[in-house]
């Protein structure tokens, strides 16, 4: 929302959630609002969708490391250490 006002629109009303992008990407190509999508996405966007590269838009984006529980994998282990450290 900061970002939209930052950039000189009003606060967008969201009246729906997409879940995923493909969702997303199908409610733009209904005529039913904008989504923004990751730069991959331009590989999966539907005709009459166009998408526009917002080049000073810095929005945190959560990354999670999962592994199974019981693997004690020493390389893992440093994999997973040097992560945490860069957090």
């Amino acid at each position: 929302m900061q970002a939209c006002v930052r950039g000189g629109l009003s606060t967008p009303r969201i009246v729906q959630h997409a879940v995923d992008h493909a969702t997303g990407l199908s409610l733009v190509q209904c005529r039913l609002g904008v989504a923004f999508v990751s730069e991959p996405t331009r590989w999966q966007c539907p005709r009459g969708v166009k998408l526009l590269p917002i080049a000073d838009l810095d929005i945190p984006v959560p990354i999670y490391l999962i592994w199974g529980k019981g693997n004690l994998s020493a390389p893992l282990q440093r994999f997973a250490a040097q992560v945490k450290a860069s957090v």
